[in-house]
């Protein structure tokens, strides 16, 4: 069982990665995901909790693919007969910046979970809907320069106009 979901952040895709590809910020902004300490780089594997319905789930995650800017994807295995692989990537076209976000449930248990896609796609736009606010919220963190706002430097120094 495989879905997909398509959303269109108004940022770089330097940022979009950035925000992505770190897996140790996700609790930040994921309602679902909390990952452990650890390098992301293609082939290791990282601690990650899944809060499911309320109940959490601990589970080791591999990183399956990892191509800056494009694509960050991990995989997770629960059972020999069950793994779900989760990833997002990044590409542009004329009409802005889009991020693919893909959830995966392979094996035999996987087959069985088809009934669970309207859920899994709700779930998956609120944890899209959470990494637009997040997006939100760098966008203002971010203050712009503006050259047209600085003080004088008698006003910067405790002198005013009168002060000769």
């Amino acid at each position: 069982m495989r879905e997909e979901t398509i959303f269109s952040p108004q940022i770089s895709r330097l940022r979009a990665w950035t925000l992505l590809a770190d897996l140790n910020r996700y609790e930040a902004w994921h309602p679902h995901y909390c990952f452990g300490a650890g390098v992301v780089e293609l082939g290791n594997k990282i601690d990650m909790t899944w809060t499911l319905m309320g109940k959490q789930a601990s589970l080791e995650a591999r990183i399956v693919a990892n191509d800056k800017p494009d694509i960050i994807r991990w995989r997770a295995a629960t059972l020999p007969l069950f793994s779900i692989e989760e990833g997002y990537e990044i590409y542009e076209d004329e009409t802005g910046l889009h991020v693919r976000h893909s959830f995966e449930c392979k094996g035999i248990l996987g087959l069985l979970a088809r009934p669970l896609a309207t859920g899994l796609r709700r779930q998956m736009r609120t944890q899209d809907a959470s990494f637009m606010a997040a997006v939100k919220r760098t966008i203002r963190a971010v203050s712009p320069a503006n050259r047209h706002k600085r003080r004088s430097l008698s006003v910067i120094k405790g002198r005013g106009k009168s002060d000769g």
